[in-house]
This record gives structure tokens, sequence and C-alpha cells, in this order.
């Protein structure tokens, strides 16, 4: 692979290195386009599926890959979710959705996976997306936070498999609990800061867990 002239900012890196090298790629809901032109400049993939729903914000990704001299490595479609998928993916990432678009452009478009690995990563119920991927069988691999424009985020690579997870695994994530990643003690003090203003019996729960996950994370590093 080679190294792209431009920077991501730490989402989209963090989404680039968890996207497996392939083929053929998809980027749905690809906005400004700058994942699938690091994508495609590193070598990492050889042609993308650059859509969106969108066709102006789809034109900005048109522009970004033609000014890049990458635009004929580019299937550049205007669609919803996977159906614009017109032959599998290797891998498919979806990006800076809420959590309920996401689940709903999974669930609709499951014909359309065929075995693809998917990054992940939404804006608002995180919980929801890994509730979802055991009716895909689907299973989590990878979970990482990145932290950009002031706010963190987790992104996800999930891969075919059957794996059951308990109710505290789909709030916090099945892999963050396993792995001292980065950011992760910032990312649950942020968590606790959001949640801390709801008021719902929903939310008390979260917040419990969250401040458990804390209380063992600090436990573990004296360890």
């Amino acid at each position: 692979m080679t190294m792209p002239r431009f920077r991501l900012d730490e989402r989209l890196q963090t989404a680039a290195d968890l996207f497996p090298a392939c083929a053929y790629g998809a980027d749905i809901g690809a906005d400004h386009g700058r994942l699938s032109c690091y994508l495609l400049e590193s070598g990492k993939c050889q042609r993308m599926c650059v859509s969106d729903v969108s066709a102006p914000s789809l034109k900005k990704a048109e522009t970004l890959l033609a000014l890049m001299g990458l635009r004929s490595r580019a299937d550049c479609l205007v669609g919803s979710g996977l159906s614009v998928l017109t032959h599998p993916a290797q891998a498919i990432a979806i990006l800076g959705m809420g959590g309920h678009t996401m689940a709903e452009i999974l669930l609709s478009g499951k014909d359309k996976l065929q075995g693809s690995a998917l990054i992940l990563s939404a804006h608002t119920d995180t919980d929801l997306i890994r509730r979802i991927l055991p009716q895909l069988h689907y299973r989590i691999d990878e979970e990482k936070i990145a932290h950009a424009a002031g706010r963190y985020y987790v992104i996800l690579r999930a891969v075919p498999g059957e794996e059951t997870y308990t109710e505290r695994q789909y709030l916090l994530g099945p892999r963050l609990m396993e792995t001292s990643a980065a950011h992760y003690e910032d990312y649950l003090a942020w968590q606790v800061r959001m949640t801390l203003p709801k008021r719902t019996e929903e939310a008390g729960m979260y917040l419990q867990m969250l401040k458990e996950e804390q209380e063992r994370v600090r436990h573990c590093g004296h360890d």
C-alpha cells in the first residue's frame, strides 16, 4: 500500500484501519468521499462503490475523486442503502448515521451482504447496531474508539459468525470491555456526562453500567 496524499481525522482513519484490503469495497452514505479516496489511493481497495442518497452530497465525492485522479476506479451511485450494490463487495463501510437509520439499511439490505465485512459507526444508538448483528448472523470482530470534532465515536467491524451478547455487552461493547482501547476511559466519562441529564429508566440503568465499568477499568489499571 502507498501513503495517501491527505490525512483523515481520527474517526475516518480508524474506519480505514478496520477496513480490510479487498478488490471491491463499498462506502454507503459516502458524503464527501474522503474515506473512499483514502482506501483507493492507499491501494487497500482496488475499486469502490461510492454511494449516497443525496445527489449533491455524491457530487462532492465525485469531485474529490476526480481531483485525486481516482474517478475511474469508483462506481458513484445515487441510491438508498445497500440497494446500490450491483455485485458483492468484500467490505462495506456505513458511517455517520443514526443507529435506527443504519439498522434499517442493514436489515432491509441483508441479502446484499453476502459475507461482506462491515465497518460501522453510528452517531446514536450504537447498542441497536450491536443488537441486530446476531439477526444477520454476524458477530463483532473488533471495536475501537475515536475522538474527532469534540466527541467520541465507536467504530466496529463485524464479520459473519454466531455470537450471543448480554445486555451489558450490547450497551458497552463486547470487544471494548475486553481491551484497554485507546480513549476508553475518556469515552466512558463522556458517556456519563451525556447520560446524566436524561431521566428515563433506561438512562438510569445505562448510567449505572457506565459507572460500574469505570470502576472496573480503574481497578484493572491498578493491578
